[in-house]
């Protein structure tokens, strides 16, 4: 019956005519005798199809991750005035039918495939000439292709039930096009909601995220006016979906023009060049009256909406993040100067940073003893870069205050936030992967966000699952030992790979959030199918069953870039990533280790970095004392030390002085890897410590692309991030295999 009535509506179609069509591609036409071609390509392979009894053609999708199959078209004469183009189309599948040349957001109409299972209708609008040709992704089932010069009726996409359902609670949340040029362009943001919030819907997102920028409602000073985010928010509610914003009142971009364009605006200086960036210097007080008054203007008005899911904190950064300047853009998304670099040099900056050392030393006389300099007091201290210090006291007193400096500053957000919103989600945005530079401080961030029942929120991860792990692992570590909710998002580019390996990283973390850039997941052929069979997963949420911790070397990257401020040319990186094909692991923070982390694993290992502050060597030799199993490796990097050197307790423990557990000192090669991952893969299945379930995944045999993770319900996932399928035998003797980039549950 629905087949009939389908073909009905094919057939009605077909046969309407248009009071002018202008030209007009069909399906069911010979193709000699029409005035709208498709033309074929590598990238535009299709075929004459039959479906539901009409005529379509079908695109073959494309096979390469990181390219895109379209119809490209061809139009004989284009219309040179005011026309409508029509796609007329079979709804299967999921996607956004996207267009080039393009158009804005408020000429197009019906552009979400929802797998209604209907013929519809996605019309462009142009004003002037039409092109001559046309490249159209996110499209099958093509019935016809029409030009008109009468409007047709313009419908948006239905609303669908969601594809998947999901059992437990989660926050997943994307993208949409709700950020306009200017507030006064509101109508262009609605059009871009409209348009892609029943595909949102669809694929089973509950959250949506815009960003609030603070010019954008204290456009006068002292007056709110919210009506831009109110229609937004009114839009979303609409499609039965909630909001989740990100507050941003630092950032370049986010500044009224009236701060912009006054006296109080203040922006950082870097101390490579003495060049201000428009993202305001935290260490200008009226940032503290701004960001706090608008956080509250914020609460005063949302915090009574039911359809506000969360909010995201934005206080600083390029783009929000809780760090430093980096890459992003400058006021009006303008191209402004920025660098990953020392953001310090403005009077204010350097003022703060001399009474932290004033109040930390006290006497001059201590502070040069430290750093071996010749200050007659603290008023000739100044802020410096890094590689100047002459001790590497002087060095991490730097980091520490800059560090902490951004720490603080986050930190201030968080409670302006929770006074404001008392009952309401909140996630601070933790960026970067770990240098100084950046500013994140990872432990302090997890930390300070408990006080508020709060959580955090990585907004680094990339296609490749292996690297996400590394740069987030600190993040997560502390996420879970602090007990908070956890999240993630992309830093760019995502294709099915990188859908998957995002998908994985949150579930065997036990996160709660897992935010997608629309484009991650219809931006390209491949990712909506593991979005839809593996988000599912996240009714899991559950925490990995964790043995093994590498101490996360703090004050070593503090000490020298070479450490992590070079990602892929980090040698702690590259170990973490070889490491992580044998065993799942934490990573253990000087933070967290002072405050007790460490009775939490049976074995620590270092992979590179072991220099260390006292009370943190102190904590591990009482741990191992009390049972810990300790591994390292001296060649390249040394024993682990304290920074004045003192290596009275690694002394002892190569004595045979090791309590209850014992010390292990690798004598091979850290570089390359493997070696050292195959000697911990050995060791920990002679360790009498170590979990069964992880014994028993350690016992597996697979190839090193496959990863697996233990979780505390007690199931097995594991990730085949490879191009082949993957033969696994588990420890019971059971045989499976895993196709490429396809999780597995056990």
């Amino acid at each position: 019956m629905q087949s009939r009535r389908l073909s009905g509506l094919l057939i009605l179609l077909g046969a309407a005519s248009f009071a002018a069509d202008l030209a007009r591609w069909d399906a069911s036409q010979p193709p000699k005798s029409q005035s709208i071609r498709l033309e074929s390509a590598a990238d535009s392979v299709w075929r004459i199809d039959v479906s539901s009894g009409q005529p379509v053609a079908r695109l073959k999708p494309s096979a390469d991750y990181y390219s895109r199959a379209a119809y490209l078209i061809s139009i004989d004469k284009p219309p040179v005035g005011p026309s409508w183009m029509i796609f007329e189309f079979l709804d299967r599948g999921y996607g956004l039918i996207t267009i080039s040349p393009g158009l804005p957001e408020t000429k197009q109409w019906g552009v979400a495939r929802v797998n209604s299972g209907r013929v519809r209708r996605a019309v462009y609008r142009y004003d002037k000439a039409a092109p001559a040709k046309l490249r159209v992704e996110g499209l099958d089932y093509l019935r016809a292709v029409i030009f008109t010069d009468q409007q047709p009726p313009l419908e948006q996409a239905p609303l669908v039930e969601p594809a998947v359902k999901y059992a437990a609670y989660s926050e997943r949340v994307t993208s949409v096009s709700g950020d306009a040029a200017t507030p006064d362009l509101i109508n262009d943001a609605l059009a871009g909601v409209r348009n892609q919030l029943p595909l949102v819907r669809a694929l089973g997102f509950n959250g949506v995220e815009t960003y609030v920028r603070w010019g954008y409602v204290e456009r006068q000073r002292g007056v709110y006016d919210w009506s831009y985010y109110d229609a937004l928010l009114n839009e979303v509610e609409k499609h039965g979906l909630q909001w989740f914003p990100m507050l941003l009142a630092g950032s370049g971009y986010a500044l009224p023009a009236w701060l912009h364009d006054g006296p109080q605006n203040f922006g950082f200086k870097c101390l490579e060049h003495g060049i201000v960036h428009d993202t305001q210097s935290i260490f200008q007080p009226f940032q503290t009256e701004y960001a706090s008054r608008f956080i509250a203007e914020f609460g005063k008005h949302y915090a009574g909406r039911k359809s506000l899911l969360g909010i995201r904190l934005g206080p600083s950064g390029d783009y929000g993040e809780a760090q430093y300047p980096a890459k992003g853009p400058g006021y009006g998304f303008r191209q402004h100067h920025t660098h990953i670099g020392y953001w310090a040099a403005d009077d204010l900056a350097v003022a703060d940073f001399r009474r932290t050392m004033e109040k930390k030393y006290g006497d001059i006389a201590k502070l040069n003893s430290a750093w071996n300099s010749r200050f007659s007091s603290f008023d000739q201290i100044k802020t410096f870069l890094p590689e100047t210090a002459l001790t590497p006291r002087q060095r991490i007193d730097f980091a520490d205050w800059y560090f902490n400096a951004m720490s603080e500053w986050c930190e201030k957000w968080a409670v302006w936030s929770r006074q404001a919103l008392p009952n309401t989600v909140i996630h601070q945005s933790s960026g970067g992967w770990g240098p100084v530079q950046i500013g994140t401080d990872y432990s302090y961030q997890a930390r300070s966000m408990s006080k508020v029942k709060g959580g955090i929120r990585l907004t680094n991860e990339g296609d490749d699952f292996a690297d996400n792990f590394t740069i987030t692992r600190m993040a997560s570590s502390a996420a879970r030992f602090y007990g908070i909710p956890l999240g993630y998002e992309p830093g760019g580019f995502g294709s099915k790979r990188g859908v998957v390996a995002r998908l994985y990283n949150c579930i065997t973390n036990g996160g709660i959030h897992q935010f997608f850039y629309q484009g991650n997941i219809v931006g390209n052929d491949q990712s909506v199918e593991p979005w839809l069979k593996y988000s599912k997963l996240l009714d899991m949420h559950s925490k990995p069953v964790i043995d093994v911790a590498a101490f996360y070397p703090d004050t070593a990257l503090k000490l020298d870039d070479e450490v992590v401020r070079y990602r892929w040319a980090s040698t702690f990186f590259t170990a973490g990533r070889t490491m992580r094909e044998e065993v799942d692991f934490d990573y253990a923070s000087e933070q967290m280790i002072r405050e007790g982390a460490l009775d939490r694993y049976k074995v620590l290992m270092f992979l590179w970095g072991a220099v260390m502050e006292a009370p943190t060597l102190e904590k591990i030799d009482q741990w191992v004392r009390n049972g810990g199993t300790l591994v390292f490796s001296p060649r390249f990097r040394g024993y682990p030390v304290t920074v004045e050197g003192d290596s009275s307790i690694v002394n002892k423990w190569l004595a045979g002085d090791t309590g209850k557990g014992r010390v292990i000192s690798y004598g091979g090669d850290l570089v390359p890897a493997q070696s050292y991952a195959n000697y911990m893969r050995e060791l920990l299945l002679k360790t009498p410590s170590i979990s069964p379930a992880t014994r028993a995944a350690l016992q597996m045999q697979k190839p090193s692309s496959v990863y697996w993770s233990v979780l505390e319900n007690g199931k097995l996932l594991m990730l085949n991030f490879g191009d082949r399928t993957a033969s696994v035998r588990l420890a019971s003797g059971k045989a499976l295999t895993i196709p490429p980039y396809e999780i597995a549950v056990e």
